[in-house]
């Protein structure tokens, strides 16, 4: 796992970059603790002031806090807290009820070939444009990859779930041999699941530019559809090998 001056050092060189991505948003955190990493749960450590509080109505009930940052001061400020890696919601800090973008996780089950994934996420990209809603690609430092759409028509956490189900599904009926949007472990083996479910109130995925508690401390970066045509793989970038300058910026 990257130390505090590994991570700070990163985030020197990655903020402007990184912020257009995860800036304004509240934020989901995988802190380390006792020398392993964990998702964070319950009363948060030490807040430094350069890291900013938002209090939101729970989903559950009840009243609880997320992190935000628009800065690189408050990107180091996450580091002083233990902070690995970065989860923003689909929705900005100034108006949380709304998501303003949708986000595709392409999960590949056991046994299915890495270039099923990519001609997955072309396929993606070719559905969303037949609805006039483009997309870009992003490795996860994980095993699958993500298409975000980054601009949809206002919205709530409720229609834009159901509305990046709709999609997922149709696109899953068109091979249900090689696709499925169902999270039932049984019903993903050899196959990729489009899983759609990131895009409700408080649910995240992986921030750009965010590095991951994963051996070879890999980077989820944005990256352009002739990457994808390019067979690049999802662990491709890392505190090492950062992502370069050349990538998608959000609209």
């Amino acid at each position: 796992m990257p130390s505090p001056r590994e991570l700070a050092a990163y985030w020197q060189r990655a903020a402007d970059r990184a912020l257009p991505y995860i800036g304004g948003r509240p934020l989901t955190l995988v802190r380390r603790m006792g020398g392993k990493a964990y998702f964070h749960e319950g009363p948060l450590p030490p807040v430094p002031p350069t890291v900013h509080q938002l209090r939101i109505e729970k989903r559950e009930g009840g009243q609880g806090v997320r992190v935000w940052v628009d800065d690189l001061a408050g990107l180091l400020g996450l580091v002083e807290m233990d902070v690995v890696e970065l989860h923003p919601w689909g929705a900005r800090v100034d108006d949380i009820e709304h998501p303003d973008m949708l986000v595709f996780d392409l999960d590949p089950g056991e046994d299915v070939q890495w270039q099923v994934v990519l001609d997955t996420a072309l396929q993606m990209r070719e559905m969303l444009r037949d609805v006039n809603l483009e997309s870009w690609p992003k490795t996860t430092g994980g095993k699958g990859l993500h298409v975000v759409v980054p601009t949809i028509p206002q919205m709530t956490w409720a229609t834009a779930r159901d509305y990046a189900k709709t999609i997922a599904e149709h696109c899953a009926a068109t091979d249900p041999g090689r696709y499925t949007a169902k999270s039932i472990r049984s019903d993903r083996a050899g196959k990729v699941f489009i899983d759609y479910q990131r895009n409700g109130r408080g649910n995240t995925a992986i921030g750009a530019y965010s590095p991951r508690a994963r051996p070879g401390f890999p980077i989820a970066a944005p990256i352009t559809w002739r990457d994808i045509e390019a067979g690049i793989r999802s662990d491709a970038f890392s505190i090492a090998n950062p992502p370069g300058a050349r990538r998608p910026a959000p609209a």
